[in-house]
């Protein structure tokens, strides 16, 4: 629009750091290592979202073990370790807290956008704890395997 034509130019809206994409390198360090991207406050000026917390430490070793050990389901399905991201187990629609917590990896098992053929657990719930079993023994065989104390 050339200047001078009387039309003001809309203000565009501010992107917000967590809603920027990111680069590959950072998704893999992200996924490889939890307590490098919460571990301290938030940043001065920025707000915290309502209902996170920033882990405790027994809450990092925890996330930190079972990033390590890779994606539950890909295990069980005998594809290895796969870097993992952390999902929360949900109560009610409300997350239960940082401990209660599965490794499992984005696109296949997490949120379904990636390989045909793998079950996610987000779009299918149901079709997921038939296959692998419920959040909660998954946890508890995880635990079990990990140790209650990573």
């Amino acid at each position: 629009m050339p200047r001078g034509s009387g039309f003001k130019r809309r203000h565009e809206p501010t992107v917000r750091r967590e809603d920027r994409p990111m680069a590959p390198l950072a998704r893999i360090e992200r996924a490889f290592s939890y307590s490098g991207t919460t571990g301290g406050p938030v940043p001065k000026g920025e707000k915290a979202k309502p209902g996170k917390r920033t882990p405790t430490a027994e809450e990092r070793r925890w996330m930190d073990a079972i990033v390590a050990y890779g994606c539950v389901a890909c295990r069980m399905d005998g594809n290895g370790v796969v870097a993992p991201c952390v999902h929360h187990i949900l109560s009610g629609g409300r997350r239960m807290g940082h401990l209660w917590t599965l490794p499992l990896c984005p696109g296949h098992h997490q949120d379904g956008t990636g390989a045909p053929g793998m079950v996610a657990r987000h779009p299918y719930k149901a079709r997921f704890e038939q296959k692998y079993g419920t959040e909660y023994s998954l946890l508890i065989g995880l635990r079990a395997v990990i140790g209650a104390t990573a």
